[in-house]
């Protein structure tokens, strides 16, 4: 009979020869409470493996930051250092193995996999545990071909061409993108053309090709359609080139990779652009969760899923925007999501987060009734009410541009605990209908308030600190548990690091919304450490991970999905021991926040 239990990670990357040198040195060591099993600053001899009970982590401060249970081990980094940071005390009596510092420096020369477990980077921990999660759930994407997915009905203008061409072409074929053939080369003109036309003042009347972009990322038409998402992911586009023997024939669209891989017999997007009623948006908002499932199944993570999810959630606002405004309302309101859909990082559906910009020339009546139906459908579409009230139903997230400029620069002059956050939610604005012109004149004027006074950017990071109620740590709470634990995944690690990023981007006129968009730009300013900054981009998709793992509990128990809800005890001891990393790369990075904003003072 094996003395020591080998069923969980790191020990089941373990070989029989290396298990047998294990058996052979481990003992076993029982504790009562209140011992100390580590001092701070003492020789580390043994590696020590839970078996029943619970230990406390504390620092010098006597803050509580880790728990150590049933499978859980430390302090393995110590074990290489010679000596712990930190003190481990025993909170309920413990059972543990007690493994030679010798055995494991023995087996971490034989198997680099297991000495990776606990002495690799943050970013690679994470990297390796989804890789191995995820090792035999890609062959559904594996399988699928480019020429399967991609829509056949790519639009070819001449280079020469004018924009005002390129927007009836856009129309009449109801497409996103078209292809121009200008001197032997190809190029792409997406919608957004339109607004860097209004931003540099450009003319309808230019040639296309001044506007178009030839270096072009492609795939292979044979090539995997998974293979082509990761390239949309590695360049941060929404769309890349279709080849046939090295000849570009068409365009893949994110929106066609989702719809293609939800494996439904009518693909959302096609659905999207034929609904003509209200009512065919009820199935389609179904058959998009439905898609997610299908999609995590197949091993997509959840910050992809979320940027795949705005994509068809835009489309979604979209068409409903559309159809309950009038023609003459649509062109004349500028429609924006906020929050975590504004920012891609949204993969269920959750509060409404939006507003509604209108021109001077718009009929506010009519307005004010076209947004409290819009509202109304989306809460019969599966997106609840918003719990602050930031929707286009409230007359003061409905506004003329004047009257929004001059609300939103109110916010940016005076630095009151109320307007930062109202200005925290508007600065992950994302247009999604209508003149998105009226948005970029928005930013542009509250940009110019936005002149790094010490005051205002201390009162707006001073946010980070908003859920720390009474300074006890999550893992201290764990420790007086009464009932079942759960943790709230984003206040406790999502939220701090999204505001966080978000007070550095202001501070550094850093325009980007999407907060892996913020920290990559924040690495190469050097604001941040550019191994930190990958260890919190990790730890920030892994949060990500759990936050979809519990809404998908809440779906598959059908309850009213709240998805911030992890349950601590439905984690495998990797997960926990991830979970435990991550939330202490967001400890490290709220000291950084709060150090550079000099918070505490």
């Amino acid at each position: 009979m094996e003395r020591f239990d080998f069923g969980f990670a790191p020990y089941t990357l373990l070989n029989p020869e290396q298990r047998q040198i294990l058996q052979q040195s481990v003992d076993i060591a029982f504790f009562n409470d209140d011992a100390i099993i580590i001092q701070a600053q003492q020789n580390i001899e043994h590696l020590y493996v839970m078996i029943k009970g619970v230990v406390k982590e504390l620092n010098a401060e006597g803050e509580v930051l880790a728990v150590y249970r049933e499978h859980d081990t430390f302090d393995a980094r110590a074990l290489i250092e010679g000596s712990s940071q930190n003190q481990f005390i025993v909170a309920e009596q413990s059972l543990v193995y007690s493994i030679p510092k010798e055995t494991v420096q023995k087996i971490i020369a034989a198997n680099a996999q297991f000495g990776a477990y606990f002495y690799a980077s943050v970013a690679d921990k994470f990297a390796n545990f989804i890789g191995n999660h995820n090792e035999n759930e890609l062959t559904g994407l594996f399988s699928a071909n480019v020429r399967d997915a991609y829509r056949k009905n790519a639009v070819w203008l001449d280079g020469n061409d004018s924009l005002f061409t390129v927007a009836e072409s856009m129309k009449k074929h109801k497409n996103k993108s078209v292809l121009i053939r200008h001197e032997n080369r190809v190029g792409l003109l997406t919608e957004s053309v339109f607004r860097e036309l209004l931003l540099k003042q450009g003319s309808p009347q230019d040639p296309a090709h001044q506007w178009a972009t030839f270096d072009l990322i492609s795939i292979d038409m044979n090539d995997f359609v998974f293979n082509a998402l990761l390239k949309m992911m590695q360049y941060h586009v929404q769309r890349v080139a279709v080849l046939n023997q090295g000849e570009i024939v068409g365009v893949l669209e994110q929106v066609d990779v989702l719809a293609y891989l939800s494996n439904h017999s009518q693909l959302v997007a096609q659905r999207l652009e034929s609904a003509t009623t209200l009512d065919d948006l009820n199935g389609i908002a179904w058959q998009m969760t439905q898609s997610i499932l299908v999609l995590k199944n197949n091993g997509l993570r959840a910050p992809q899923l979320a940027q795949l999810m705005q994509v068809l959630n835009s489309s979604l606002f979209e068409k409903a925007w559309r159809m309950i405004a009038s023609p003459q309302l649509y062109e004349q309101s500028c429609l924006i999501v906020m929050g975590s859909e504004g920012r891609g990082e949204q993969v269920l559906k959750t509060d409404q987060d939006n507003a509604l910009i209108l021109s001077e020339q718009a009929d506010l009546a009519e307005a004010e009734q076209a947004a409290l139906k819009f509202s109304e459908l989306l809460e019969k579409l599966g997106y609840p009410p918003c719990k602050g009230n930031v929707m286009v139903s409230n007359a003061m997230w409905r506004k003329t541009l004047p009257e929004f400029k001059q609300m939103v620069g109110g916010w940016a002059r005076k630095a009151t605990g109320d307007n930062m956050m109202n200005l925290a939610i508007f600065l992950d604005a994302k247009a999604v209908a209508g003149n998105t012109a009226l948005l970029d004149e928005v930013n542009r004027h509250v940009r110019q308030f936005l002149n790094n006074d010490v005051g205002m950017l201390m009162t707006f990071a001073r946010a980070v600190e908003q859920f720390d109620g009474d300074g006890q740590g999550f893992f201290s709470r764990l420790l007086h548990r009464q009932a079942k634990e759960k943790m709230d995944v984003k206040k406790m690690g999502l939220f701090p690091v999204v505001h966080g990023v978000r007070a550095l981007s202001l501070e550094n006129k850093v325009n980007e919304t999407n907060t892996f968009e913020r920290i990559q730009k924040l690495a190469q300013l050097g604001v941040l450490d550019a191994q930190f900054a990958q260890d919190l981009s990790e730890a920030q998709r892994y949060l990500m991970d759990m936050r979809l793992k519990a809404g998908l509990a809440c779906l598959h128990d059908g309850k009213v999905v709240a998805p911030n809800q992890l349950d601590i005890d439905s984690l495998s001891t990797m997960e926990r021991d991830l979970l435990k990393d991550a939330l202490q790369v967001v400890k490290r990075f709220k000291n950084i926040i709060r150090m550079h904003f000099r918070l505490n003072t």
